[in-house]
């Protein structure tokens, strides 16, 4: 019984004394009432530190609070935080938490440049390629992209180069070059402008095969544009035999991503029963959809498709498209102002 108590009475000593020890080895904390506890982030950004103004930001931007993005950023920008100025100019860009303002944005987005931030960069390039904020400059576009890349920008500020050439210059060619850069580091972007590119024979000989793995590659990761791409080919023909169900469930998927081509396309294909049987109230509402989402072709579409539907039929398209658009809430930070349509 001695031994049993004395073996316990050891193991307690032992305990203590690993605690003992454990306390005083340098930077231990156990029972260390003098330990500084560490200021909350809160805390560090009200005493104004700015990385930790800039982390509330962000964190309220992850969570659509955007008015309380839009304070901690200002007060990050303000001191000079280059990634900070980078989420103001977004902000006044998309019109998320204030009033949309391009010449606030481009004028944050220029100083975060100024510093050589690569987000400053591409987003400046964006606004002279646009002429939003700025006037627009394809010369000084491709420069503020060419200056993101030298600073370890990717595949977006190549597609950016392309950009500036097609839609300035319109060498098409130089266009394609820098696409196909893009589209070999993986930027989606790029794959589709090179699959509708080699389609269509815009800057390069048509390569129908081109087209088809470009655009299968990118569809198959599940990118809408290149699902867009596979409906287009499947309906056209080009470099596969012609599918038009292959071609309606191709539209569906990217359509069911929020995308208005394929919202187009997709009501097209149900107001002529290609593909899917003839449906004109789901017709109706993948075009109304598309006319949400500021297709320019959407509302002709909507005219042409109520001349030969009754009043019943277009009050249960117009309650389905909005019980689509309350259970598929378009991203707010996701701009449809520049998508550029291909022909129907």
């Amino acid at each position: 019984m001695r031994v049993q108590r004395r073996l316990c009475w050891l193991i307690v000593f032992s305990i203590i004394a690993a605690s003992l020890c454990q306390a005083q080895e340098p930077g231990s904390r156990l029972d260390d009432v003098n330990a500084v506890t560490e200021p909350s982030l809160q805390q560090k950004a009200e005493a104004g530190d700015r990385e930790a103004q800039n982390q509330l930001g962000i964190i309220a931007q992850d969570n659509h609070d955007y008015r309380e993005a839009f304070k901690w950023f200002q007060l990050a920008a303000n001191q000079g935080l280059s990634g900070a100025q980078v989420g103001l100019g977004f902000l006044y860009d998309m019109g998320l938490g204030v009033e949309k303002d391009f010449d606030q944005s481009a004028r944050w987005y220029g100083l975060a440049a100024a510093q050589g931030n690569p987000d400053g960069e591409f987003d400046l390039a964006m606004c002279y390629l646009h002429g939003e904020g700025v006037e627009q400059d394809q010369t000084l576009a491709r420069k503020w992209f060419s200056s993101a890349l030298e600073h370890g920008d990717g595949g977006r500020s190549l597609d950016g180069i392309g950009l500036t050439y097609e839609d300035g210059q319109r060498d098409y060619v130089e266009a394609f070059r820098w696409y196909m850069k893009a589209a070999e580091v993986g930027y989606g972007e790029a794959q589709y402008h090179v699959c509708r590119a080699a389609a269509q024979g815009i800057g390069v000989a048509a390569d129908y095969p081109e087209a088809v793995k470009w655009c299968s590659k990118l569809a198959e990761s599940g990118d809408e544009w290149g699902q867009f791409g596979m409906g287009r080919i499947n309906e056209d023909g080009t470099g596969v035999t012609p599918d038009l169900a292959k071609a309606a469930e191709w539209y569906r998927k990217s359509a069911e991503q929020g995308n208005p081509a394929a919202q187009l396309s997709l009501g097209a294909m149900y107001s002529d029963g290609k593909g899917v049987r003839r449906d004109l109230v789901k017709a109706y509402m993948w075009v109304a959809l598309a006319g949400s989402g500021k297709h320019p072709d959407a509302q002709a579409a909507l005219e042409a498709l109520t001349e030969n539907m009754n009043k019943r039929q277009i009050s249960v398209a117009q309650a389905l498209a909005l019980k689509w658009m309350q259970e598929h809430p378009r991203d707010p930070e996701k701009s449809l102002d520049h998508i550029e349509y291909p022909p129907q």
